[in-house]
């Protein structure tokens, strides 16, 4: 059983082969996950004095910020966005809406303040210790779900396609396979 407490965790990571270290100013636990070419920031980060434990990793994407939740940016010169911008948003929050339907444990998220795109895993640890078993499972688990499905969050994010097309494509190989 691990205890959950970032510096038992980074151990445990670190045992598991994670290159981890924690951050001094949050105490979450972070690492790189290396997946086909890519990098996927992962942290992790106790809550609720050891009874939850989250789990985050971004997705890469070409989404922009957007301007208009800035509080700072109050005056009015800040612009709508364009329809396209619009409608890549609109893309990539119906794309995570149909991946997080289909999958056995959803976790599909976007800031669209920050214009991120991530896969968050929120776990009860209510004796603020988990089998680390567990943990590696879920640690898979989030590699996993990174590998099937950043391409098409990409793709999409940066308006090289459109949740249409993923669909057709998604139908194409569905057909195929049978």
């Amino acid at each position: 059983m691990i205890q959950i407490t970032p510096e038992a965790i980074l151990a445990f990571m670190q045992k598991s082969g994670y290159e981890a270290d924690i951050q001094p100013d949050t105490q979450q636990v972070y690492t790189i996950l290396k997946i086909e070419k890519k990098e996927y920031p992962l942290f992790i980060r106790v809550f609720d004095d050891g009874h939850l434990l989250q789990l985050l990793a971004f997705i890469p994407c070409q989404l922009e910020a957007n301007e208009r939740f800035n509080l700072d940016n109050s005056s009015e010169s800040s612009t709508e966005p364009s329809f396209s911008s619009s409608k890549v948003i609109a893309d990539v929050a119906r794309l995570l809406h149909l991946l997080n339907k289909e999958l056995d444990v959803p976790g599909f998220g976007m800031d669209e303040m920050a214009g991120v795109v991530f896969y968050r895993l929120m776990l009860p640890t209510p004796k603020k210790k988990m089998d680390a078993d567990l943990i590696l499972a879920f640690l898979k688990t989030i590699e996993h779900v990174c590998q099937m499905f950043a391409a098409p969050i990409e793709a999409v994010s940066a308006g090289h396609a459109t949740l249409d097309e993923i669909l057709e494509k998604a139908q194409e190989m569905d057909g195929s396979s049978t």
